[in-house]
């Protein structure tokens, strides 16, 4: 994976971005706003605040920094290239536009001068206006250009790690290597299978092994590329942009929430008994069965599922023992390393050390050794359809030559984004495809400790609490979890509350340890669908059903994270400021200045726009 490439196939537009001298000015100033160099007062602070975790010259050296020094305007159009929707690059463009202009930008800052002639202060001032402004469009504007400004920059230019203390290397321990997967190389027409799948994931790739295993002739199509794992590299522009689409961002069409969707999953996991029985009400009795239970556990022998050989890492050991200290239900994740530690640090990036068990090394091996073929880098066009009946597949090989291949069963198993978009240019009618997308929306909030967490270090998503999985006794809620949070993505979604508190709280990056709000949504509007480009649009609106158990797990992880001893809580609500303890005070649930703010936090709710929001479960459409 030396080289990085995201994905040929999400053709947004024949030119890339561009803006005109005006308009780029204006977006300089605006990178320059969220990643500024700071005064010589405010460095004194920070120098005051950090002394006993950084050394001065770190800090100064830091707090020097700005956008336009390290040239990261570049890196941001490279961003909108690969993440943006065509229609909302027009919408940006013309942002740009009227904040080049003085009537422009005095409607939007109250300073009658173009953005870019205001000082940094008052910069400053008008982008936390946004933050707090009472309308969603501007705290859409505030979120979506944190995101353009610090994920580019954080995950491209590695000066910014250093103070953070982000440890780029580890020496992995590899389990034997597993041999390459051979990849099919064919352009001839009209090859013939028992069965084609489509989508090398948990679906598909479990569908493929056991046809293949039952004799079948099995060809297995992947949009993306196969890399082996001497192919990975432990670095996030190269792991984001190679196993994600897009680079790991997708904004929905209002920009609401990001989607990140990717091809590389951890430990399986069960469905709820309230789950099951919820599908069983609507006719689908199976999965309530004995049958289905069967299944699971077949799943969950394959991949090697176990709870044994789990080492906590710092930040999945603060939400155990804040959940012990409260009395909440915590229990272990099963991860599908066969009870082996994993603690590579880069499980996002790709698991060097071959001990994963994902579907490529096992129901895709189990297929190999069974005769299956295998195509990456090709696009299925359409699925081919005779007389009412499936024969086959149009497809693009390495994403120039059009191939047909011909199969007695084509199985669509591409994924919530890409599925739909398939079965619509086969010819497909029914008006549900592409309806009722769930996500599971999430957010993250913050706990600052007086000790290293280095939430980046060791096995992932380890521990689970589930005491607001089902607040209102309808199977609906959320849990709360460890998300795998390295610099990029610690960067935009930590609230930018001014250029200096930002570069504080990057600073305090392994003193930090996040808990993510996953929520079960229950009657959110999801909907996806494809431009002329065949680009997938998201939208997608949060119910206030959903809104609500968000907010109930934001509540329980702030108490969680004090309970373990956290002395400054974030929040991911734009308008709720952090909860610091004084310097004379322990951290404790009962603080009445802490239950006040945790009452607030509930009040204030999750309101459209007003904070964080992020999906990494595309749950079906």
């Amino acid at each position: 994976m030396s080289a990085s490439i995201i994905d040929p196939f999400r053709k947004r537009v024949s030119q890339p971005f561009e803006l005109n001298q005006h308009q780029l000015q204006a977006l300089i100033a605006l990178l320059d706003t969220f990643i500024a160099p700071l005064s010589q007062n405010q460095i004194n602070q920070i120098l005051i605040d950090l002394k006993s975790t950084h050394t001065p010259q770190e800090i100064i050296r830091f707090c020097q920094i700005s956008s336009s020094g390290l040239g990261s305007a570049q890196a941001t159009l490279r961003f909108i290239d690969n993440t943006i929707l065509p229609e909302k690059r027009l919408e940006l463009a013309k942002f740009l536009s009227i904040l080049s202009t003085r009537p422009g930008t005095f409607i939007l800052t109250g300073h009658l001068v173009e953005f870019s002639q205001l000082s940094l202060e008052d910069r400053e001032r008008a982008v936390l206006s946004w933050k707090d402004s009472y309308l969603p469009a501007l705290r859409g504007l505030y979120k979506s250009f944190v995101a353009l400004a610090c994920h580019p920059a954080f995950k491209e230019y590695p000066e910014l790690l250093e103070a953070m203390h982000y440890d780029l290397k580890k020496e992995v321990v590899y389990d034997p290597v597993y041999e390459r997967l051979p990849m099919m190389i064919h352009d001839k027409q009209d090859l013939h299978f028992d069965a084609i799948v489509v989508g090398s994931g948990g679906g598909g790739g479990v569908v493929a092994g056991q046809l293949a295993k039952s004799g079948k002739s099995v060809l297995v199509i992947e949009k993306g590329g196969y890399f082996h794992e001497d192919d990975f590299l432990h670095q996030e522009k190269n792991g984001y942009n190679n196993l994600y689409e897009n680079g790991g961002f997708s904004p929905s069409l209002s920009g609401s929430i990001s989607i990140v969707a990717g091809s590389v999953f951890g430990g399986g996991t069960t469905p709820p008994h309230y789950v099951r029985e919820e599908w069983a009400k609507q006719g689908l009795s199976y999965f309530t069965s004995p049958k289905f239970s069967k299944d699971l556990d077949r799943v969950f022998e394959r991949i090697g599922a176990t709870t044994e050989g789990i080492k906590h890492n710092g930040s999945n050991q603060v939400l155990v023992d804040g959940c012990k200290s409260l009395g909440f239900p915590v229990s272990d994740i099963a991860q599908n390393t066969n009870g082996k530690p994993h603690e590579c640090n880069f499980c996002f990036a790709g698991c060097r050390a071959g001990i994963k068990n994902g579907t490529m090394n096992t129901w895709l091996r189990d297929a190999h050794e069974h005769g299956a073929k295998f195509l990456e880098k090709t696009k299925v066009k359409r699925v081919i359809i005779e007389n009412g009946k499936a024969v086959g597949v149009e497809c693009l090989i390495n994403y120039e030559n059009k191939v047909k291949f011909r199969a007695d069963q084509v199985i669509v198993s591409a994924g919530s984004l890409q599925s739909p978009g398939i079965l619509l240019r086969s010819g497909l009618k029914n008006k549900q495809i592409g309806k009722n997308l769930f996500l599971h929306p999430c957010s993250i909030i913050f706990g600052y400790f007086d000790k290293k967490i280095k939430t980046h270090q060791g096995s992932i998503m380890t521990a689970v609490c589930n005491v607001a999985e089902n607040t209102e006794r309808d199977g609906y809620g959320c849990r709360l979890e460890v998300p795998c949070l390295h610099p990029s993505s610690y960067a935009s979604v930590v609230p930018w509350r001014g250029a200096a508190d930002h570069k504080k709280k990057m600073m305090q990056y392994d003193q930090c340890a996040p808990i993510l709000i996953l929520a079960r949504d229950k009657d959110s509007k999801g909907t996806v669908y494809y431009d002329k480009d065949e680009n997938n649009v998201v939208d997608y609106s949060l119910s206030a059903r959903d809104r609500r158990s968000i907010t109930e797990g934001i509540v329980r992880a702030t108490e969680i994270l004090v309970a373990a001893g956290a002395r400054e809580v974030l929040s991911s609500q734009f308008a709720i400021e952090p909860f610091k303890f004084d310097t004379d005070e322990e951290p404790r649930v009962d603080n009445p200045r802490f239950i006040a703010w945790r009452d607030s936090v509930a009040r204030h709710g999750f309101p459209d726009e007003g904070a964080n929001a992020f999906c990494a479960h595309q749950m079906g459409t």
